[in-house]
């Protein structure tokens, strides 16, 4: 008879219990290891932190340490000192930044700042960094120095410089030199330069913003000034530069005494601000005439320029401002702070109505030479300019318009010259006043045989 197979429970219930037990013992293991990491984090950040910390309180010594070596140095060299040096302290690297600088006792800034008038204050700054450091972990002491009685050299004085533009916001990149070398600088991000202890009397001080692309009220690149260092004080001095504007000029002139106006050229224009020591020209009078004269570089001043015609004071419309008729001559406009005025300024030119004939036909190809009675060129010459008669024998005309129309506002010579059977012959007025702008002035000219022979 075959056996019955029969199962074990026990055995079954051992097995179960091991892979249990084996679960229980993976758990745990997990746990362990969780807070393990728990446990080697904290460690690791509290040995940062005090590591951090004590970073921090040896910065702090060498802040002290090279705040002590600051005191024992001479005013003169702490004025102007910018320094950095390597401090190795239990395996760190730390860097030791020390600068100085002359302030003001009022506001504690720079020696630049209006008001002061003495050396007040030497303020010395040292900062120590490390690697690895955050960037609110730095060490930095600031402190000041008065000088006390008879530290400072009466034979020495300081300078301090100060540039704005014509917001009064403040210009950096301004070059300045002067004294063989004793003022030798830029200007910083608050437009101010220092030149501390230095030799007391007069310097031919140079400014020139061509390095930062700027110019001054008369719309130069530099200028210079005469400063006065007294020993023991601080002279403080102001100069204005800006990024410079244009303003491009039109001309036109009336056609007779018609509404009707044309384009017109010239060769040169003067521009005036109120707040320029001096007016200032543009184009070369005499020289090539344009349709459009760019004023250029221009101080962006807030108010107004003035603009006309010419190149003296005699081409003024209006100098006393009491020709409202002359006002028409000129125009104004504001220069924009590194850019170009839009649209252009415009200036009418009273015309002259020439008309030139031979045995009462039009002359075309004579050669008229209008000569100013009053302004003169650079070289000390009456300023001329010469014309080419039109087909109808004019350089202006109520019909057809100029070849070159209209003329600076004054009073000229003119001469016309050209080929009467063979010779040439010429004509002059020697007095004709060009100022109308209603109408124009009339000026018909004939020549013949018995002109004088020549050119004009």
């Amino acid at each position: 008879m075959p056996l019955a197979m029969t199962s074990d429970p026990a055995r079954a219930t051992a097995s179960n219990e091991q892979g249990f037990v084996l679960i229980e013992i993976l758990v745990s293991a997990v746990v362990l290891v969780i807070a393990s990491a728990g446990v080697i984090t904290l460690l690791q950040t509290t040995i940062k932190t005090q590591a951090e910390e004590r970073h921090g309180s040896e910065a702090y010594a060498l802040a002290q340490e090279d705040q002590a070596r600051l005191t024992s140095m001479r005013l003169e060299a702490l004025a102007e000192l910018q320094e950095e040096r390597t401090i190795t302290l239990n395996k760190t690297q730390f860097k030791v930044h020390s600068s100085g600088m002359v302030i003001n006792d009022v506001t504690s800034a720079s020696s630049c700042t209006e008001g002061t008038s003495s050396v007040d204050y030497v303020q010395i700054s040292s900062m120590v960094t490390w690697r690895g450091m955050k960037s609110a972990e730095k060490a930095k002491i600031v402190s000041k120095l008065s000088p006390s009685n008879g530290s400072l050299d009466p034979e020495n004085g300081s300078l301090t410089v100060s540039v704005a533009n014509q917001l009064m916001a403040p210009m950096a990149g301004v070059d300045l030199y002067g004294g063989s070398g004793v003022i030798d600088g830029y200007t910083d991000a608050a437009g101010c330069a220092v030149f501390s202890f230095i030799p007391r009397g007069n310097y031919s001080l140079t400014i020139s913003g061509a390095d930062a692309g700027l110019v001054n009220k008369q719309g130069k690149s530099s200028e210079q000034a005469t400063v006065a260092v007294v020993g023991g004080a601080t002279k403080p001095v102001f100069f204005e530069f800006d990024r410079p504007g244009t303003i491009p000029v039109n001309f036109k002139y009336r056609v007779g005494s018609t509404s009707t106006f044309m384009p017109a050229k010239a060769d040169s224009v003067i521009a005036y601000n109120t707040g320029m020591k001096e007016a200032r020209g543009f184009g070369l009078a005499g020289g090539a005439r344009e349709a459009t004269l760019n004023a250029t570089p221009l101080f962006p001043f807030s108010s107004v320029y003035t603009f006309y015609a010419g190149s003296c004071a005699s081409n003024h419309p209006d100098p006393e401002g009491k020709n409202p008729a002359g006002a028409a001559a000129m125009a104004s406009m504001v220069a924009p702070a590194g850019g170009t005025a839009s649209p252009a300024a415009m200036i009418q030119l009273p015309a002259l109505e020439l008309v030139v004939k031979k045995s009462a036909a039009l002359l075309k190809g004579a050669k008229a030479t209008v000569t100013d009675k009053v302004c003169k060129d650079a070289k000390g010459n009456l300023v001329k300019r010469t014309y080419t008669t039109n087909e109808s024998g004019m350089l202006s005309s109520s019909e057809t318009g100029p070849t070159e129309g209209g003329l600076p506002w004054g009073k000229y010579e003119v001469c016309v010259s050209a080929n009467i059977s063979g010779t040439v012959r010429r004509k002059k007025e020697s007095s004709v006043t060009v100022q109308n702008l209603a109408s124009g002035t009339p000026l018909p000219i004939e020549l013949s045989s018995g002109n004088e022979k020549g050119e004009c």
